[in-house]
């Protein structure tokens, strides 16, 4: 897990937003595979869709089909085979949340950094899910602020970990409308 690149695909995601593009793209990797989707369940992004250099089409990106559903599989092209040739070329094509002309995601910003890895316990991800501070790590205190964390069990939302009983190595904070 390289965090140097998730910290590189936050701040592509926050400028991206503030510079109002619908659609963006960052490589794709299984940790922003895996960040995106909770993005997309959490209400910061609207699709993720795995594809190649350029864009893919409009129906593409219709949020509600599902990548297993054989109309969207009926809908493929070439380019979503993935081979040896292409596999350094594959991108995440992510669209962008805008509410009353404002970005839904204000600001993403690692926690822990590649120098300095921050991994909490349950009950220390249970303070922070309270608002409380835990070491140097502020709580969440906003009503549009989430923050993933990483464990044994997967990429998890904070709440998602206090419901599961387990810790893990806070991964980044997101601010929203």
């Amino acid at each position: 897990m390289s965090l140097v690149n998730l910290a590189h695909c936050c701040s592509h995601l926050q400028n991206a937003s503030m510079a109002r593009l619908g659609l963006t793209s960052i490589p794709s990797t299984n940790l922003h595979h895996t960040l995106m989707l909770q993005l997309q369940r959490s209400g910061y992004v609207s699709s993720v869709t795995v594809g190649g250099p350029t864009p893919p089409p409009p129906s593409h990106l219709n949020p509600i089909l599902d990548p297993a559903d054989p109309e969207y599989q009926s809908q493929s092209n070439n380019e979503s085979i993935i081979t040896q040739a292409n596999i350094a070329s594959r991108r995440l094509w992510v669209g962008l949340k805008y509410w009353n002309n404002e970005p839904v995601l204000q600001k993403i910003g690692l926690v822990s950094k590649p120098t300095r890895r921050v991994w909490m316990g349950f009950r220390e991800i249970e303070a922070l899910a309270e608002g409380d501070t835990s070491g140097y790590v502020k709580g969440l205190r906003g009503i549009g602020e989430s923050m993933y964390v990483t464990t044994d069990r997967g990429l998890l939302e904070v709440r998602e970990c206090v419901e599961k009983r387990t810790g893990g190595m806070i991964l980044c904070r997101v601010n929203g409308v």
